[in-house]
């Protein structure tokens, strides 16, 4: 008996890949439509967010920008605050004056507004900075003249005030203008030097006196 040949089986390259086939054929790292959909739209979000908080902070500079330029025009506003009651002190004193009140009452009335201003200061931080007996500093003193002091003053003391200076929370505000000791050396050894110049002389016109009145008397024996 003869076999039968077996019919041969052809694959037919028109044959469409099943679901899974195609998706494990199709490249691993390059997205797909949703994927890149996504990527656009987080950075737009980026973007988005990244606008807002840059116009935050020019807002918030704008802010301190405004608040700055208020504190710099109302800083003084306390101490005028506190000054105004010493302008009306000082009305009154200019009525009383207009007036010819009591020139004592008037001349006690100054002085009440001059503490009140000194009081102003010093809650403020302003102090009046010593100088009469204090050794000259340039950082606080200015000065504007030397006096020859022959009472054993130190050099460089000062000894007159001309105008008062003032430090604010301990930095000086206006400097003191002073006038400084200076030591009289050169009057007092010019002083020396004649007297001795003056002893050490030699007496001509007593020599001169002297042999003449030899001479006469020698003549007259």
């Amino acid at each position: 008996m003869h076999e039968k040949p077996k019919p041969e089986r052809h694959t037919s390259t028109n044959a469409q890949p099943k679901d899974g086939e195609h998706q494990a054929s199709r490249p691993s790292g390059a997205p797909g439509a949703d994927e890149a959909q996504r990527l656009r739209e987080e950075a737009q979000q980026a973007k988005d967010q990244y606008l807002r908080t840059l116009a935050d902070v020019e807002n918030t500079r704008k802010r301190f920008q405004r608040e700055k330029e208020e504190f710099v025009k109302f800083a003084a506003e306390s101490m005028v605050r506190e000054l105004l009651p010493i302008v009306d002190s000082l009305d009154q004193a200019l009525v009383a004056v207009d007036k010819q009140s009591d020139p004592q009452a008037i001349i006690k009335g100054v002085h009440l507004i001059y503490r009140q201003l000194l009081g102003l200061l010093d809650k403020e931080g302003v102090k009046r900075i010593p100088t009469v007996g204090e050794p000259f500093d340039p950082h606080k003193h200015e000065a504007v003249a030397q006096i020859e002091c022959t009472d054993g003053t130190s050099d460089d003391t000062i000894v007159e005030e001309v105008q008062v200076g003032y430090t604010m929370n301990g930095k000086v505000v206006r400097p003191a203008m002073v006038k400084v000791a200076k030591k009289a050396h050169s009057t007092q050894q010019t002083a020396q030097s004649s007297d001795q110049t003056s002893d050490t002389r030699p007496q001509i016109s007593g020599g001169k006196n002297e042999q003449t009145d030899s001479s006469a008397s020698g003549g007259e024996a």
